[in-house]
């Protein structure tokens, strides 16, 4: 069992701390947040600590971090928070919902899986991994590290994910489809063939657009 701290103090937070608190070995006692961020010093009957103070609190030794927060900017805001968090020292839990189907999958830090989730066996997920609910992992499945794949997706078999994707609700990945870094698939999308980096994917007769995802307004 792990003393933690989740960052932020938002919805997405104390819903990781539901969870954390109801389906887990681990103890939530805490939040963080940016100075500028921070309008109180208590969330959800918790402390809530400044980013830039937070080792004199809760030091890297003795705590460890969670980072639930969502997708802005196709996923770098969580990708710099968690690669922050490793500079500073800390070690992050994982939380795999106990109604998740998994079959001992490699599972990286950071992985946020709800429940209905169902991973095949083969596949891999790898560090600051956001699966929302009732998603469809095919078997020999490669998930890159610092994505999002948001409720009732389905990713075939023989898969391979870039770091950094958005995958909408009710999209489609077919199987042995290569989709590069930085890809926004939007919900109700079907990706039939391998995408470059910063590919978007829309839901309209699911076409691919011309304007890149460091473009996009929104996410």
């Amino acid at each position: 069992m792990a003393k933690v701290v989740v960052f932020g103090a938002g919805q997405i937070a104390q819903v990781a701390r539901f969870y954390l608190d109801r389906d887990s070995d681990h103890d939530v006692v805490g939040f963080s947040v940016d100075q500028n961020r921070l309008q109180s010093n208590e969330f959800d009957g918790l402390p809530v600590v400044a980013w830039e103070e937070l080792a004199e609190r809760f030091p890297p030794d003795d705590f460890r971090l969670f980072i639930p927060i969502g997708y802005g900017k196709v996923n770098l805001a969580r990708k710099e928070r968690f690669l922050a968090a490793k500079a500073r020292g800390y070690s992050l839990v994982s939380f795999i919902h106990s109604r998740a189907y998994y079959y001992g999958t490699a599972v990286g830090e950071n992985a946020f899986v709800l429940e209905a989730n169902v991973i095949q066996p083969y596949s891999t997920i790898g560090d600051n991994v956001t699966l929302w609910s009732g998603n469809h992992i095919g078997h020999h499945s490669r998930i890159g590290d610092h994505c999002f794949i948001a409720s009732h997706v389905v990713v075939s078999g023989n898969v391979t994910i870039g770091e950094r994707c958005f995958l909408g609700v009710n999209s489609t990945v077919r199987d042995n489809v290569t989709l590069g870094a930085a890809c926004v698939i939007g919900a109700g999308a079907i990706v039939s063939a391998d995408l470059g980096d910063e590919s978007v994917v829309t839901a309209a007769e699911s076409n691919l657009s011309r304007v890149p995802s460091s473009r996009l307004r929104g996410i």
